[in-house]
């Protein structure tokens, strides 16, 4: 039985399909959010400005590293998508300086959130359990998107000649993948900083945890790497693609440990506020 017959080659398929697709959508719920929440009061600047500059370079790199249209048309996208959600930051914070914030995600103090919330829970006879904490949300997620990402076996075309365009197109896919990489440590830092995760749509991270971690699976179960003599030199020819895919996976679930557990007080008492402003407004039939 040939490798592309085999049950391995199935799941390298399907992996990079799941991978193209998950990354494919991962920006749109970030979008999402901060057009509901009117605000990027919760996102770092360094943190979109990591990924816009690593989505350039990716672009360049699979341009002189002679890529896959369909990885360039991706890579265009994923760029598309980063001036999209800059324009958003300039908008709600540069324009309008978070001014334009819905109920539950204003700039305030904790001590000043909870008794805002206490405040209208008395109202409405609604004692808050300021103590709960979403353990099953934090089980069930126990995954910016996938770039120069495989789909199926077709991942990656690597030139014969060592030609100067080659070389640096190596280069930028390096610097692409660094960006990548450490584009959730100042996000992260922030995060700490406002004792909140408001502000970021953990669906962003749930999809590019699972792009990046069936991108892997579908190099490694790939008939290139599987019938590959010298592996070692397919990884390295591979690695950058890969570091820039698998090395942002433990800062993904450093986030959602933030979200889920160290700060899920806070966004417990947000939802409550929300949806307590919300009961304020609605009209009495």
């Amino acid at each position: 039985m040939s490798c592309s017959q085999s049950a391995l080659a199935q799941v390298s398929i399907a992996a990079g399909y799941v991978s193209f697709l998950t990354s494919f959508i991962a920006q749109i719920p970030q979008v999402l959010e901060t057009y509901v929440d009117k605000t990027v009061e919760g996102l770092s600047p360094l943190f979109l400005l990591a990924w816009l500059v690593g989505d350039i370079t990716s672009l360049g790199g699979a341009i002189l590293t002679d890529q896959l249209p369909f990885q360039i048309i991706l890579a265009i996208y994923f760029l598309i998508n980063d001036v999209f959600i800059c324009g958003q930051y300039y908008y709600y914070g540069v324009l309008h300086e978070n001014k334009l914030a819905t109920p539950g995600h204003e700039r305030m103090e904790t001590e000043e959130r909870i008794t805002l919330v206490r405040s209208r829970s008395s109202d409405r006879h609604i004692e808050p359990n300021l103590n709960q904490r979403s353990w099953l949300a934090g089980l069930l997620c126990l995954s910016t998107g996938v770039r120069g990402m495989a789909l199926g076996e077709s991942f990656r075309v690597t030139s014969a000649n060592s030609t100067a365009a080659s070389q640096a197109g190596e280069v930028l896919a390096w610097a692409g993948a660094l960006c990548y990489v450490g584009a959730r440590i100042p996000q992260l830092y922030k995060n700490y900083q406002r004792k909140s995760t408001d502000g970021l749509s953990p669906f962003l991270f749930i999809n590019t945890l699972l792009a990046n971690t069936t991108y892997n699976v579908s190099i490694f179960t790939s008939c290139k790497f599987l019938e590959e003599t010298n592996k070692w030199e397919f990884v390295m020819n591979e690695l950058p693609f890969i570091v820039g895919s698998a090395g942002t996976v433990l800062f993904d679930f450093a986030y959602f440990y933030q979200h889920y557990v160290l700060y899920a007080e806070d966004m417990r008492l947000r939802r409550l506020e929300t949806h307590l402003s919300n009961d304020e407004t609605t009209p009495l039939l």
